[in-house]
């Protein structure tokens, strides 16, 4: 649902549990639609929003800490890259291996090419 308020168009947010939600709901349905049964791949859906909650809030921790953070050692004080930036990708990455094992990464439907000889 969308509100117009003097010219601009506010989208009110939609709370993390509602989309986790629909994230769990979506690929239990992709795995039922493919065939694919076993209480493993239930449970490696759980693996998959567990990290999704993880890189939901090391997303906010970089939105409200920063990239960069203070450090300080007794008198000794120092900037560095937040240990949630370094982790993100890290996150990101194993959510795609569990997509791929879960058969919920197929290539987009214009990616075969077909130009290519049958062998």
């Amino acid at each position: 649902m969308k509100f117009a308020y003097e010219g601009v168009v506010v989208v009110p947010a939609v709370k993390r549990e509602t989309i986790r939600m629909l994230i769990r709901r979506d690929l239990l349905e992709q795995l039922k639609v493919s065939g694919i049964v076993g209480a493993q791949y239930k449970d490696l859906v759980d693996d998959y929003l567990a990290l999704w909650d993880l890189k939901e809030e090391l997303k906010k921790e970089i939105k409200t800490k920063g990239a960069m953070v203070v450090w300080r050692n007794g008198t000794q004080t120092g900037r560095k890259r937040s240990d949630a930036v370094v982790e993100l990708p890290k996150v990101s990455k194993r959510m795609t291996d569990l997509l791929e094992v879960l058969g919920a990464i197929e290539p987009p439907v214009g990616a075969i090419d077909d130009d290519m000889p049958d062998l």
